[in-house]
């Protein structure tokens, strides 16, 4: 048996001990700021807390078998779940969430953070020390300024992306391979990993990528000089590593293009500049990283920059090189400063929230520049010392101390204002509430929907943790015409990528199956249900006139196209198409203007008898989504209405026997000094009379399921005549469906935010069943191009072999 020779065991010691230093710095920094599990705050913060921990506990549930990866009725009507693996749940570290407890996914977080920057380390570490030969104690130092960079620190926050930073340095090294020496595999290999891992910022890396792999070039043919013929074949294999990196990838590739691209791209780029001298200045600084403020995150390290600006200065370098490396640079700070170069790096859509995405990319091309700097110091006798650990050391130390202090004070910014222990109070209270639910009524299909979650927000994503059907979504990988649907009926603002169940609505509701919510307010017409404990801090009401999964409806549904001229107009007209006649379920009621000015706008609105009434406010075109109102109705006050996910259908009054007089103004939000002049609110009736008669005759017509799980729907439907079944399922070609035994076409209808059947009069035994579109085809292309890679390798050996 070979004995590892004494250099591999000093290698191997080196990054163990940059991954132990890395894992000790980041306990060390949370410890600092008393974040979990060293103190009460709480590691959840942004979209870690919205999105992400629901993420990771409904991942959970697909591990242990309680979960479907390819499909749920979790979010939003239903969705296919493969974009939402894709881009949030496919790095590998995430497999450690079965080992957690359910309570316990904070700390799986933070441990997995953890992990994920000593990984960086190591690979950062890897790379400066093959591509520029350099000391371990100068490889350390670089290595330890991109792994605690400021984009690493505020980012931690965003643990899906942060894989990148470990593979963007085995593509960089992949790139001088491929340059260098011809070499293909390792490039091939690490973008294949990249698309596996995250798509969003495998997407990100390859395309800077393209532009780094011309600065090793220019580099190479400083040295052995120009040919087009050089330049033709370096610049084709560059291109087919590319493509068999995806092609090799393609088994997650294929499926989550055909998953993500119904959404399309967002074109409103917005204003041109997205900061400001100031804000861009202090993104160089340490400690002076502003959350929310438009401060990008450049900085990385003061001894690291200071390197990367030499090598501009450095005339022993080639004025290429030099020119090559500003030009990078400048593209790279500008990516965080203009809108349009943001629009292309962030794949054709406008980022919401979480600024300056990119700068990583320039902390590692400032590593590549600081090592390049260093190599050539290393090249000159006279300054050959400079790489002794007498001088290397105590930069090093002075590094570390630095990068403590500025990642203190941007944790000190991030996770303060929500303890753990809220947190944790909050998701046993939620349990409890949906344990008890599900208990009590064990039927098939309902749905059900919450307003209030964690730090008083959106229950946005509970339902994927909790193994309940909801309405409510936020994510980029959900089903956009479901999502278009629900806030054209009045959930949520139209064009928003999410939608919030931020009050009930009882027409809506009934017709997908909302039969329990737990609001703040008790809804009009809901009854207190039989599920609340004694000790429940949420109240939960039910909703008698519900529907099942599907009802009879007209020809009217299919391929339909809904009147949006306001939520009460687009529901009146879905309940028409549904029943093959005019229906007027809400009336238009009108509102006497009692005061009208630059800071307050108020009404006077009469409900009549019989009628619940209701408001929606008519957005201003040009206020976009980040300019609420202040809605008072009577004495209840909404703070922010008409921001983002708080632009609902909202009750005014219950039914009562005699007509009403309510006060509704609108006002200055707290936090603006004026308000959106054009934001106008309409207001409906409910006529519950006509409302009851809709809701009984649909209710002789139910298709109510035996079998309703994620990706599987199965019952038998007797019809009167041929006709039209309506599911409240989201159109989607993933879906096949046999009735009595034989293939039926499942058709798109009321926008593709619904689905239909063609039924016949009598029995109809229904089985639907979900299979990810894309799915064999892009395994069958991943196993073809893995065959290819490995006969081709194994062809090289051979004729190597022969030589």
């Amino acid at each position: 048996m070979t004995r590892p020779n004494n250099s591999t065991l000093k290698n191997v010691a080196f990054y163990a001990a940059c991954f132990t230093f890395s894992v000790a710095l980041f306990v060390a920094i949370a410890a600092a700021g008393h974040v979990y599990p060293f103190g009460d705050n709480s590691f959840l913060t942004n979209d870690l807390k919205y999105q992400y921990i629901d993420f990771f506990a409904w991942f959970r549930r697909v591990l242990l078998g309680e979960a479907n990866l390819r499909y749920s009725f979790s979010q939003g009507l239903g969705m296919n779940t493969w974009g939402l693996y894709s881009y949030y749940l496919a790095s590998p570290f995430n497999l450690l969430c079965v080992l957690f407890p359910a309570d316990k996914l904070t700390l799986f977080v933070f441990i997995i953070s953890a992990l994920k920057l000593g990984c960086i380390h190591i690979s950062s570490a890897w790379y400066v020390q093959k591509r520029f030969d350099l000391s371990k104690p100068a490889a350390f130092l670089l290595s330890l300024s991109f792994t605690f960079c400021s984009w690493t620190i505020s980012n931690l926050c965003n643990p899906l992306w942060i894989d990148c930073l470990i593979l963007l340095p085995i593509c960089a090294f992949g790139c001088y391979e491929l340059i260098r020496e011809q070499k293909m595999i390792r490039l091939v290999i690490a973008i294949a990993l990249n698309v596996m891992f995250c798509w969003y910022t495998a997407y990100i890396n390859i395309l800077f990528l393209c532009i780094f792999v011309l600065v090793e070039f220019v580099d190479y043919v400083a040295a052995e000089g120009f040919s087009w013929m050089l330049t033709l074949d370096r610049a084709l294999r560059f291109a087919g590593a590319m493509m068999l990196g995806l092609l090799l990838s393609a088994w997650t590739f294929l499926p989550t293009i055909l998953a993500m691209a119904k959404g399309g791209p967002v074109l409103a780029l917005g204003p041109l500049l997205k900061t400001g001298l100031k804000s861009l200045i202090r993104g160089f600084i340490p400690g002076m990283w502003v959350n929310n403020g438009n401060t990008p995150q450049f900085y990385c390290g003061v001894i690291m920059m200071l390197l990367a600006i030499s090598l501009l200065f450095n005339r022993k370098v080639s004025a290429k090189i030099r020119i090559a490396t500003f030009v990078v640079t400048a593209v790279l700070i500008a990516s965080s400063v203009l809108s349009p170069l943001e629009y292309i790096w962030c794949g054709m859509r406008v980022p919401n929230g979480f600024y300056s995405r990119t700068a990583f990319l320039l902390g590692f091309f400032t590593m590549w520049a600081a090592g390049y700097a260093l190599q050539k110091l290393k090249e000159r006798p006279a300054l050959r010392r400079a790489h002794r650990p007498a001088i290397v050391m105590p930069l090093l130390a002075l590094t570390a101390i630095e990068l403590f202090a500025n990642a203190h004070v941007m944790w000190n910014q991030l996770y303060t204002g929500y303890s753990e222990e809220t947190n944790s109070a909050y998701v046993a209270t939620a349990t409890d509430t949906i344990t008890t639910i599900q208990a009590q009524d064990p039927a098939s299909f309902y749905r059900i929907d919450r307003t209030t979650t964690r730090a008083d927000s959106a229950a946005l994503n509970e339902g994927l943790a909790l193994g309940y059907n909801q309405l409510s979504s936020y994510s980029s990988a959900n089903n956009p015409q479901a999502i278009a649907l629900l806030n054209s009926l009045g959930y949520s603002s139209v064009g928003e990528f999410s939608t919030r169940y931020a009050e009930p609505i009882l027409a809506v509701d009934a017709l997908l199956g909302v039969k329990y919510a737990t609001p703040e307010n008790a809804p009009a017409e809901y009854v207190l249900a039989k599920t609340n404990q004694a000790d429940s801090t949420s109240a939960v009401y039910e909703n008698p006139y519900a529907l099942s999964i599907g009802i009879a409806a007209s020809s009217d549904i299919k391929n339909s196209t809904l009147k949006s001229e306001n939520p009460f107009e687009k529901q009146n007209d879905l309940y028409s198409k549904i029943l093959g006649r005019e229906v007027e379920l809400y009336t238009k009621i009108e509102a006497t203007s009692t005061e009208n000015s630059d800071s307050l706008k108020q009404w006077s609105v009469t409900v009549p008898a019989s009628s619940i009434g209701y408001l929606y406010i008519n957005k201003d075109a040009t206020v976009g989504s980040y300019w609420p109102v202040t809605l008072t109705i009577d004495q209840r006050t909404i703070e922010n209405e008409a921001w983002r996910f708080d632009n609902n259908i909202r009750q005014i009054a219950d039914a009562s026997d005699a007509p009403s007089q309510h006060t509704v103004s609108i006002g200055v939000a707290e936090g603006y000094t004026d308000m959106p002049q054009d934001n106008e609110p309409v207001f409906y009736a409910l006529n519950l009379d006509v409302f009851e008669q809709i809701i009984n005759e649909l209710r002789t017509s139910e298709f109510i399921p035996t079998v309703f799980e994620d990706g599987r729907i199965e019952g038998e439907y007797t019809a009167e005549d041929d006709g039209k079944l309506l599911l409240s399922v989201p159109y989607d070609e993933g879906w096949t469906a046999t009735i009595n035994g034989a293939a039926a076409e499942l058709a798109p209808a009321a926008d593709k935010g619904m689905s239909c059947l063609s039924v016949r009069k009598g029995a109809n035994k229904i089985a639907m069943s979900y299979r990810t579109p894309g799915a064999f085809a892009g395994i069958a292309v991943s196993l073809a191009t893995a065959v290819a890679l490995v006969a081709a390798g194994l062809s090289s050996t051979h004729k190597k072999s022969r030589r």
